[in-house]
């Protein structure tokens, strides 16, 4: 049911070319500007709006200009983790959001990209109406599900969860439909589909303004963990989203994925320390309002990135701070 990822980069103009070129000399070669920005500009790549990717995203752009790491930096609106990874390579961006599951099935072919840090944990939600017949994963069999963006960590994650239930043969297969962040939540509320399934740290405040007008329920997914884990080593974890984080719905147990922040390993490494020393000292300014799902940021949460490669100056910055 998976679908090979294409992240094959835009062609890169002459500018994009000489502007990362200016950056490295901003890095290595810092005289008399050595009090000003390390860098001109860096956008941060972070998610559909409404999400906690693009609200941590806009936190940090905040953050990266108030520390004197950025002239200037902007949360870019995008749908999630390919799109995101994409900007990257293509030097749109220069930091961006993605699940780590999304990470590793690119790296092996694909050595441009590295992590600053894990900043978030991630929780699935499966979720349906309260009144539904659906209890199981296995009751997804031949229902309307909306399965994420094309190409968006939530569908890369949801194809393997699928398999992992036994629901990717034809006969047993959901009837899925690619929608976004808002376009699924419209859709579950409407009745076109009959469940969601939607990534994200807790609360996702969609889910808590939708379930202000609409009885929902979340569905266990803990049970496809075992064979995730076997399938992919270190990427998936047991979670539990709490009782009370959604008015009405009950405490349940699912699956969790590290959200880490990404560079290009071009990145000029006097900026991507600097971003990891912001992520350490500065991390209550970079939680989400109301979110119960990042961590204090610290060396140890940080450099637990699922096994994905730091950016050289990033694990330096860590060895450091951390001894």
């Amino acid at each position: 049911m998976s679908k090979a990822l294409d992240l094959a980069p835009r062609k890169i103009g002459r500018r994009q070319l000489l502007r990362w070129g200016g950056l490295s000399m901003l890095a290595t070669g810092m005289t008399a500007c050595s009090t000003g920005p390390l860098i001109g500009r860096l956008d941060v790549a972070g998610g559909e709006s409404g999400g906690m990717y693009f609200e941590f995203a806009n936190l940090l752009c905040e953050a990266l200009v108030k520390y004197n790491i950025a002239e200037s930096s902007e949360a870019l609106v995008t749908e999630a983790s390919v799109e995101n990874l994409r900007l990257i390579k293509s030097g749109r961006a220069g930091l961006s959001l993605a699940l780590a599951d999304t990470v590793a099935q690119l790296k092996p072919r694909d050595k441009s990209l590295a992590a600053l840090g894990r900043v978030y944990q991630n929780y699935y939600h499966c979720l349906v109406p309260e009144n539904s017949s659906i209890k199981t994963l296995a009751d997804l069999s031949g229902r309307q599900l909306g399965t994420g963006a094309p190409g968006s960590g939530t569908w890369v994650t949801g194809q393997r969860i699928l398999k992992a239930a036994g629901l990717d043969s034809t006969q047993r297969s959901p009837r899925e439909r690619q929608l976004g962040y808002v376009g699924g939540l419209k859709a579950l509320s409407e009745g076109e589909i009959e469940a969601l399934f939607l990534f994200g740290g807790i609360p996702v405040s969609s889910i808590t303004e939708l379930g202000e007008s609409v009885p929902l329920r979340l569905i266990d997914m803990s049970s496809v963990l075992p064979s995730l884990r076997e399938q992919y080593p270190r990427l998936y974890e047991h979670v539990i989203i709490p009782q009370g984080t959604y008015r009405g719905i009950d405490q349940v147990d699912t699956v969790g994925v590290a959200n880490l922040l990404m560079a290009n390993v071009s990145l000029p490494d006097r900026v991507a320390s600097a971003v990891v020393e912001l992520l350490v000292n500065h991390a209550p300014e970079l939680i989400p309002r109301n979110s119960a799902g990042i961590q204090y940021l610290t060396p140890d949460t940080l450099i637990s990135t699922g096994g994905q490669t730091l950016h050289p100056a990033a694990l330096e910055t860590y060895r450091r701070l951390h001894g």
